[in-house]
């Protein structure tokens, strides 16, 4: 049979198992939905064991179908905080990256100004970069499941720990935990941070490499999962780094975008020149370093078109349909895509989003596609903050995700980015990633430069950007779209308050 890696995208809000040929074509996948929990304003969670039965299902239905697995990888959704007593059972669900409940305490510990704190961490202050920030949130709010708090890792370490009994976690989550100064060549836990959190350093999980063997896949998961006893697992990474693995993505300016519930564009460099407004983290390419303008519901946003406002359109396709019946500029609509609060290129826990412009005539056709230009405006503004950094802006983008994979959008990105889109063939990086990672702690490729690892290419060329009468309405947009978040940021900040004294009922994220 054929010899396969098998890569696990652990994301926010699905888990998916790839099973991928050596030369990284794509040959068995199972996906299962996961609720991202929201019980309060600004909670977002995941019930951490089912969130192992869901893949413990997922990978019964690859191992079903496929050959003869040589090495395993982890991906997943970063950063999301989950405390284990003393048997490395969860103590209560694990908090994701959308959650803002500890944006208060990151600011009570770090002083007023967020952009001070990165000084000693390469980070900006936020519950995005400072997870510890959550364990604090616990400490406080939740004393009786922190006195049995004993572990302290992420979603792969928690995965990697099913599968094999060991418990690590790698440099790309670290780098976002408030724990690690990311401008060091080597990561290792700040004592003085560890001081300033007031955090037992005992109870986190040491740091391993991404691309080591952390594991074999123990007894107790081969009987549940059909996996191989003995088989080399891999802790992998952070879903957007393991996707800029799978691109290839090493050499300094070269960019992305990952396109899923979060909106990301990733930039390489070879140095760690960080950017306050960007998250910042270590690559898995030794001496390289991520920087990535992380919007938070890009493409969260049109999950909630379907489930909250418009829950009769059953499809993305169907919500592309009616954006194509609007006109570039969506007849004078802006959509701000702040649905849970947001990361770059605004950094606030507290902006929400907002459709301007509405008037009678206006149709859900208009709002629907100002949704889609939002969503590139919001990137545009990120690669304007790139080039001012930097001094440097990529003359092209691959897009990799789920949502990487409509043409119609892409087309508008090419179009407000002023740049040539494509998208990968494989639409699912993050997996692919984390199965090569696989196989190099299996020992089937030699080492970061062999030349045997596949890279994703684009497929079915590049979308030009055009320029044309809608070139001059995007520019017009875009001008006013960076002017209303200043401009609105008090009257969020004032409806937050109202929020926080109602529980509304739990809902679902989609992809």
């Amino acid at each position: 049979m054929t010899e396969v890696l098998l890569g696990i995208d652990a994301g926010t809000s699905s888990i998916k198992v790839c099973a991928f040929s050596t030369d990284g074509k794509l040959l068995v996948k199972a996906r299962r939905a996961v609720p991202v929990i929201t019980p309060y304003p600004l909670w977002a969670e995941i019930d951490v064991e089912h969130y192992w039965e869901l893949t413990v299902a997922a990978i019964r239905e690859v191992t079903a179908r496929c050959g003869t697995i040589l090495g395993i990888g982890l991906s997943s959704t970063c950063p999301t905080t989950i405390v284990l007593d003393d048997q490395f059972r969860a103590l209560r669900p694990g908090i994701v990256y959308l959650d803002g409940r500890a944006d208060e305490l990151v600011r009570e510990t770090t002083g007023p100004d967020p952009v001070a704190y990165q000084s000693q961490t390469g980070n900006r202050a936020s519950p995005s970069t400072c997870w510890v920030a959550n364990l604090t949130w616990i400490r406080r709010n939740e004393p009786e499941v922190w006195q049995k708090v004993r572990h302290v890792g992420m979603l792969n370490s928690y995965l990697a720990f099913r599968l094999t009994g060991e418990f690590g976690i790698d440099p790309t989550q670290a780098s976002y935990s408030g724990l690690v100064d990311v401008r060091r060549q080597h990561p290792e836990w700040s004592e003085s941070l560890l001081k300033l959190w007031d955090i037992d350093g005992g109870l986190l999980a040491p740091l391993v490499p991404g691309a080591s063997r952390i594991g074999d896949v123990c007894l107790a998961a081969s009987e549940g999962t059909g996996l191989p006893q003995g088989c080399a697992v891999a802790l992998g990474a952070a879903d957007t780094a393991a996707a800029a693995f799978a691109l290839g993505l090493s050499q300094r300016g070269s960019a992305f975008e990952s396109v899923g519930t979060s909106g990301v564009i990733s930039f390489c460099l070879d140095r760690p020149e960080f950017d306050h407004r960007f998250l910042n983290r270590y690559h898995i390419y030794p001496d390289r370093w991520l920087a990535h303008g992380a919007m938070s519901t890009l493409g969260g946003s049109f999950g909630w078109l379907q489930s909250k406002v418009w829950p009769e359109i059953r499809s993305f396709p169907e919500l592309e349909t009616l954006a194509k019946e609007s006109l570039p500029g969506a007849n004078g609509v802006i959509f701000l895509p702040y649905l849970a609060g947001e990361r770059s290129p605004i950094w606030d826990a507290e902006a929400s989003g907002a459709w301007i412009g509405l008037r009678l005539e206006h149709s859900r056709a208009d709002m629907v596609r100002a949704v889609f230009e939002g969503a590139a405006f919001g990137l545009r503004q990120i690669l304007q903050q790139a080039e001012e950094r930097w001094g440097w802006s990529p003359q092209r983008l691959v897009g990799v995700g789920g949502g990487a994979h409509s043409r119609f959008w892409a087309r508008i990105k090419a179009d407000i980015l002023k740049l040539e889109y494509g998208m990968a063939g494989q639409t699912d990086a993050s997996a692919l990633g984390a199965a090569l990672l696989g196989g190099l702690a299996a020992g089937a490729y030699k080492g970061f430069n062999d030349s045997s690892i596949p890279v994703l290419s684009v497929t079915n060329g590049y979308i030009k950007p055009v320029t044309d009468a809608s070139t001059a309405v995007y520019d017009r947009h875009f001008a006013i779209f960076a002017s209303l978040y200043p401009a609105l940021s008090g009257a969020m900040h004032a409806l937050g308050t109202d929020r926080t004294t109602h529980k509304p009922a739990k809902i679902s994220i989609n992809d």
